[in-house]
This record gives structure tokens, C-alpha cells and sequence, in this order.
């Protein structure tokens, strides 16, 4: 009730704004997609000293866009790169994507002019990357920003849903409005009107707070689309989950491919993907991925494995852990084993007795387990059958297996693998790995996530959150550089544009261990790294690379014209650890 008495409020705000108190303006002013990213005074002081006034400002701006493509990376051990391209050509058919947007083309940084992919774009809606070894990775083409015609009059502006901030940025990249992103509607929309759809950023509460506003109307700029309501707006406010609003005239627009072609291909960023080659993983090796949800970097990985040795994919949400498993088996992917666990709590000091007693009963368990299930298709008693392939196990010098232990193995064999056992439904806790066990190390480190695309609010950001995530990214690299061997390799990334974790993170990494150096990547498409360093107001010096250094890394700049996300990625050899 307290919703619908603040949206009511909220309306009649707008009705008497419009008609008393809001100036004349030019409707192609209001009714426009054009957002300035308002940051935090001492962070904005912060990445005008790391880019300069007027490359952050590009930056800023490039920051509010989507890409004017979509990549599509190919599983190449299910399909092909020309066979994929044929369905997903039908497939945009089907669904009417003629590429204008019944608009009028705008301008913006995402037009992507000089780009290398441009004059690749211009051959077709849906082409192969021309970068050597990324010939399974598809750009499909988008369109925008677009001048959408919102059928304006004076005094009689047109019916509009306003939506959440976050729904807004998922409507620019391509999904449609759902129910709970909704925060207000215009009075008398019915199923079937057409409605502009226009964003609420958050602002700033009395507490000092960030919350979206029910009495805030001021949405210059902020239109992203039109498109038909589904449903009434009475309807609307009763429902709790559908799609609220159809969006068929949209601001950017790019094709869908949402449930399409499972298993054959996976929507990532091209710095996703580039990251997953810097890692070089060879077949037979034992990998990492230290924060692997939700699976498409560990995807990655085990295909360019081609599906042969073991890579090890952790997260500490039991659900994200699903998520992984679920990736995997639509890819039919098997060398992927995945454990519930916080990477801070990665190391597991080796105890040789432990060592023995847990690998001797593991492969005791597994052997009884393997025979049994042999019995029972010939038919056996699988009773006897258990327990006997228990006793002589322990005959041969396996660890003491316990009666609980046959009893479920019994159960196991008499039910079936059980929907716990079954791929997404079982997740399995690890107590962590011993040092030098893998020989190459992902950490895709969780982030402030300041890299990625669209984004129409930044003011939650602060210095001291940033250096949260620097010490925290910290502490994982710290776990990362015990857990790979001498002569491995760890591959570090973010989806960020702070230099704080980024650049000062490799060049802790350098001065803290002597035995790491930067390594070449390939490919190598993004540019360099930020040389020198920052000094704060209060005397601390936050130091970056040094001159020599800057060619090792690869820094995606969002206002580029590879028209990606920000991104960063730093390869380490890792030398002997007793030098």
C-alpha cells in the first residue's frame, strides 16, 4: 500500500510539474538518451590524474553505451564457427531484426569509427573475428544510439513507465522490462498502449544515503525506449514477475540470443576471452579458476584444453557453484570439477599421514562403488556384493571403510545416483588445496566493476571502497602465488578501470614476490598499462608500473575503438620459490 500511495504521489508530482513549475524545454532534450555519470569528487579527481580531464570525460560517456556488438563465443567441440553463424543468421530472421530501430541514427563513441572490427561489421550482421586463434569468436552487429519520436504534445506528454536503475541497463543491452524493475506508470495505461520507458538513478536521502526517490521526476536524457504494455497498469502493480513492457523501439538494439543454441555458443565479452588465452592452458594440465562463477572464463578454458586434464573452478555461493556445473553440462564439458569455497581459506597444509588415509579411503570407495554398480547390472546380490568388495579393498591395503559409509554405497546402487549426485544439484565443499598444486592460476578477482557497460550510476563509488577491493584482490593474488608451482603461470584480471586494482596490484605483486615477472600474452589487442604513480591529499603514494613494464599487460579502454568493456589482464611467470 505504501508503494502504490508513494507512486500515486510520484504521478501527481509529474501532472502538475508539467502543467505549473517545470520550465519550457526543448522535448528533444527530455525525451533522449544522453546520461552523465556523476562521480564522487576525490574519485573523479582520483581518474582525471590516472587519464587526464578529457579522456575520463570520454571515458565517462563511453561508459553509458553499450558496445555496438554482441561476441559470441562458438563451443568448438560441438559445432563450428560457419554452422552457428547459418543458425543465428535464421534465427534473426525469424525475429524481424532489420538493424534501424524504426529511429533515426544518433551519434555517440560506440559508432565505433576507425575500430578494426568496423569494416568487419560492414560485411554482414554476423561475422568472424579476424584477431589469429579467435576464429570461433562471432561479432554480431547492433545499431545505436537511435532518435526515437516519443509522440510528444504540449500538455500532453506521452504514457510512460519510469523503471530501476538496473533494469534500465539491462534493457540497453538487449532484455525486456519485467515486473519487478518497474517503479512507476503513468495513470490510465492499458494492455496493448504504447509507453516510453525512461530511467530513475538513484539520489542521494536525507542519511546520506543512495535510494531511488518516489518524488524525483527530473528525467532529462534518461529515455531508453518504447515499446507496448503487456499488461494494465492496475495489472501491472498486482503482478510479481512477467514482462511489464515489450520493448520494440529501443534506444541501442542488438539481437537477442537469450536460450538460443545452448551448448554451442556463449555471449562474453572479447576480454573474457582474451584472458582465457593469456592463460595458455595446454591439455593434461591441472588448472585453476579461483572465483569461476558463473563458468564462462572456465568454459573457456576447457575448451582450449580440448577437454583433457582437470581444472578445478571454485565460488563461495553454493548457487553460483550450480551455475558453474549447470554451463558445463549444457557444454558437455567433463574436466571441470567445481568446489564450494572461499579462496582466502584456499590453502590446506600438507599432513603426509592425512594424505594417505584420505587418498587410500577415497580409492577404496571408489572401487566398491564401481563394482557394485557392475554387480548390479549382472544382477547380483547387492548386499553381499558391497560388503565384499568393502573387505577386500581393506585386504589390499585400503583405509577402513565404515558401515555408514556401505550403507549409503547400498543405497547408492539400490536408487540410483539420486538428484544430489545428478550434475547442478550436489555441491561439494573443499577444505582447500595444498601449495604448488596447479600448474596455472586464474583470478579473475571479484572488483568495483567500473569497466563494465551500460552504467548510468557511479556515485555509490568512494575512495575507501576502492581500496577495500585493492586489499581484499590482495589477499586472493597472496592465496593465488602459494597455490601454483614453480614454472606455472597466473593470469590476473578485472572488468575495472581503477588503476588501484589494477596496475598497483601487479606492481605489489613484483616488489612482494621476487620470483614472479610479467610474461607476453597472445593475443595481444588491448593497450597498454598506466605508468607512474598517484599521491593522495593525505601523503599516501599508490604506485602503478614502471617505464618497460606498460607493454606487458593489456588495458581495454571503454572509449577505445575495440568498443569493448574497461578491462585489465597481467600474466606472472612464477619462478623458483627458494631463490
Amino acid at each position: 500500500m505504501k508503494k502504490a500511495r508513494d507512486l500515486h504521489l510520484l504521478l501527481k508530482t509529474i501532472r502538475r510539474s508539467s502543467t505549473t513549475t517545470t520550465p519550457k524545454m526543448d522535448p528533444s532534450d527530455r525525451y533522449s538518451f544522453s546520461p552523465i555519470l556523476r562521480w564522487d569528487p576525490e574519485v573523479e579527481n582520483y581518474f582525471i590524474k590516472a587519464y587526464g580531464a578529457d579522456h575520463f570525460s570520454i571515458i565517462s560517456k563511453a561508459l553509458t553505451r553499450p558496445s555496438s556488438y554482441s561476441c559470441v563465443r562458438v563451443n568448438t567441440l560441438k559445432s563450428t564457427s560457419d554452422a552457428v553463424i547459418e543458425k543465428l543468421l535464421e534465427i534473426i530472421k525469424e525475429k524481424g531484426f532489420d538493424g534501424d530501430c524504426h529511429g533515426k541514427e544518433g551519434s555517440g563513441p560506440n559508432e565505433n569509427v576507425g575500430s578494426p572490427l568496423e569494416e568487419s561489421l560492414k560485411n554482414g550482421p554476423i561475422v568472424k573475428c579476424q584477431i589469429p586463434g579467435l576464429e570461433y569468436v562471432l561479432f554480431v552487429k547492433g545499431t545505436g544510439p537511435h532518435m526515437i519520436d516519443y509522440g510528444y504534445v504540449p500538455g500532453a506528454p506521452p504514457k510512460e513507465v519510469i523503471v530501476g536503475r538496473k533494469c534500465a541497463e539491462a534493457v540497453l543491452r538487449g532484455a525486456q522490462v519485467f515486473v519487478p524493475g518497474v517503479m512507476a506508470c503513468s495513470a490510465h495505461v492499458e494492455k496493448g498502449d504504447t509507453v516510453a520507458v525512461s530511467a530513475a538513478i538513484e539520489q542521494r536521502n536525507p542519511n546520506g544515503g543512495w535510494a531511488f526517490d518516489p518524488y524525483y521526476f527530473e528525467r532529462n536524457g534518461l529515455y531508453i525506449g518504447q515499446g507496448t504494455a503487456t499488461m494494465s497498469r492496475a495489472g501491472l502493480f498486482r503482478a510479481s514477475e512477467g514482462i511489464a513492457v515489450d520493448m520494440n523501439n529501443r534506444v541501442f538494439r542488438l539481437p537477442s540470443f537469450y536460450d538460443v543454441l545452448e551448448g554451442e555458443i556463449f555471449l562474453q565479452n572479447l576480454p573474457s576471452i582474451v584472458t582465457a588465452h593469456a592463460l595458455d592452458p595446454q591439455k593434461g594440465e591441472r588448472i585453476l579458476d579461483m572465483c569461476a562463477a558463473p563458468g564462462g572464463k572456465t568454459t573457456a578454458i576447457a575448451i582450449l584444453m580440448k577437454d583433457e586434464g582437470e581444472l578445478v573452478a571454485l565460488d563461495r555461493s553454493h548457487n553460483k557453484v550450480q551455475d558453474i556445473q549447470k554451463l558445463a553440462a549444457e557444454m558437455s564439458l567433463t574436466c571441470i570439477t567445481t568446489y564450494k569455497l572461499d579462496v582466502l581459506k584456499a590453502i590446506r597444509q600438507r599432513n603426509e599421514a592425512d594424505d594417505i588415509n584420505i587418498n587410500q579411503s577415497s580409492n577404496s570407495l571408489r572401487f566398491h562403488e564401481e563394482k557394485a554398480s557392475s554387480s548390479t547390472a549382472e544382477g547380483f546380490n547387492l548386499d553381499k556384493t558391497c560388503e565384499d568388495n568393502v573387505s577386500n579393498a581393506i585386504e589390499n591395503g585400503g583405509a577402513y571403510v565404515s558401515k555408514a559409509d556401505i550403507r549409503k554405497a547400498k543405497r547408492r546402487m539400490r536408487n540410483g545416483s539420486g538428484r544430489n549426485q545428478c550434475v547442478g544439484g550436489r555441491v561439494e565443499n573443499s577444505k582447500g588445496f595444498y601449495p604448488d598444486s596447479f600448474d596455472r592460476v586464474l583470478l579473475d578477482a571479484p572488483c568495483s566493476a567500473l569497466g563494465l557497460r551500460p552504467r548510468l550510476f557511479t556515485g555509490e563509488v568512494t575512495i575507501d571502497s576502492l581500496k577495500k577491493h585493492a586489499t581484499y584482490q590482495r589477499r586472493m593474488f597472496d592465496q593465488a602465488v602459494k597455490l601454483v608451482r614453480p614454472g606455472g603461470v597466473i593470469v590476473y584480471s578485472t572488468c575495472t578501470i581503477n588503476p588501484g586494482e589494477n596496475e598497483a596490484l601487479v606492481r605489489y605483486a613484483l616488489d612482494t614476490y621476487k620470483f614472479l615477472s610479467l610474461a607476453s600474452q597472445n593475443p595481444r589487442i588491448g593497450g597498454p598499462g598506466l605508468v607512474g604513480s598517484f599521491e593522495s591529499a593525505n601523503g599516501r603514494t599508490e604506485e602503478w608500473l614502471r617505464p618497460g613494464e606498460e607493454e606487458f599487460v593489456q588495458r581495454f579502454d571503454p572509449s577505445s575503438s575495440l568498443d569493448t568493456i574497461g578491462f585489465f589482464i597481467a600474466k606472472f611467470s612464477v619462478g623458483s620459490k627458494d631463490a
